[in-house]
């Protein structure tokens, strides 16, 4: 296991750890990756206190954050099993500062030319799991920020589709559909030893992307803080389970079996969890709340217009099968003029036409960056 994290993954598994932490405890999932690096991108471009706010929320010096921005994506884009994309549309009466625009990706910013066009993009870039743009634009929207994350493995040992009973527990007299498998690969379960300890099994992708089934006695977002903190070796990591242990979820024993090996079997019911997030309701987390006050603007880095954050929504999806995992985020922010609308001018135009609630974090294998993180509180039926 890894022992530090690079900078900018670290901050973006803190800020999905602390948005864990405030969701309610039915099923969810969230992608702190799919928002991060939006929200490091407008704190490179802010000024007074939406800076100071948005610093906070990215963790890493405000003077670095495109580049952090910019490195998460390509991180990604570099990873077998992940893909992201970054996309800004510009409506074609708002000018941009070149010193800002041309640090962008080539082909990053587009014409903002309607919602069919935005929801196209989506939909391209999460290979259609998210047929939609997560927000439909105001007229007032100036210009639409947005990344797009879809992450695919199948499982080195596929699963056996079967029944699951829980025998106790809050999900004690349910039954319904479950995946079970038998493996010589114990080391991938352990128990994170935080003050509420956490069961931890790694079920590994083919390529470079595992999902680290997480159960605990604590309550959601503790037991994902947990999970995420163990990624940098934050707390103690117990592998070596002697005959006798037992957690939450965990039993080791001596038992008679067929191989010449030591086992690890996994049940676990399949699911498929859709959740979609008002960034702006969660404004404080983010480090959005002056950023959207829209009585001034905020960002004078990227046009010499006053403006303010309007929008900002998530979508996200994350399935579990006995096949393998595939989950896809999209994360949006739309800009709007502060105070005043724009002033309309005439001018010439020359036009060229060219077994109980449990958390999971899908984790890109090299960086240790937080993919997609959810909760599981309710097994399908």
């Amino acid at each position: 296991m890894r022992t530090s994290l690079q900078s900018h993954v670290s901050a973006a598994n803190a800020l999905t750890a602390r948005w864990c932490a405030q969701v309610r405890t039915d099923d969810f999932v969230v992608s702190g990756a799919g928002v991060y690096p939006l929200l490091a991108l407008l704190a490179s471009a802010a000024a007074g206190p939406a800076r100071d706010e948005l610093a906070a929320a990215i963790g890493v010096p405000i003077q670095t954050g495109q580049d952090a921005a910019l490195r998460l994506l390509r991180d990604l884009e570099r990873a077998e099993a992940v893909s992201a994309a970054l996309g800004i549309w510009v409506r074609r009466d708002l000018p941009l500062h070149e010193a800002w625009s041309e640090r962008l990706p080539a082909g990053t910013i587009a014409r903002l030319a309607g919602q069919n066009v935005l929801d196209a993009w989506a939909a391209r870039h999460t290979d259609g799991l998210i047929e939609r743009f997560p927000l439909v634009a105001d007229p007032d929207a100036l210009l639409v920020l947005a990344t797009a994350l879809v992450a695919k493995t199948r499982w080195r040992v596929p699963f056996e589709v079967g029944t699951l009973m829980p025998k106790n527990g809050p999900w004690q007299g349910h039954r319904g559909p479950g995946l079970a498998r038998t493996s010589n690969d114990p080391t991938n379960v352990a128990i994170l030893d935080a003050p509420q300890p956490v069961t931890r099994v790694v079920v590994e992708g083919a390529t470079d992307l595992d999902v680290h089934l997480l159960i605990g006695a604590g309550t959601p977002g503790t037991v994902l803080e947990t999970g995420l903190a163990a990624l940098a070796d934050a707390v103690p990591i117990r592998t070596d389970l002697p005959v006798g242990t037992e957690a939450l979820g965990l039993t080791v024993r001596t038992e008679s079996v067929m191989s010449n090996s030591d086992q690890l079997r996994i049940q676990v019911p399949p699911f498929e969890i859709r959740s979609t997030h008002d960034l702006l309701a969660g404004a404080g987390l983010f480090g959005l709340a002056a950023a959207s006050d829209c009585t001034h603007g905020h960002f004078p880095a990227i046009s010499p217009l006053p403006l303010c954050v309007g929008q900002g929504a998530q979508e996200v999806l994350a399935r579990f099968t006995h096949e393998g995992f595939e989950a896809a985020a999209m994360t949006a922010f739309t800009l709007r003029a502060a105070s005043a609308p724009l002033r309309r001018h005439r001018a010439t135009v020359a036009s060229a036409i060219f077994d109980r609630p449990f958390g999971f974090l899908a984790v890109h294998r090299p960086t240790g960056m937080a993919v997609v993180t959810g909760w599981v509180a309710t097994p399908p039926d």
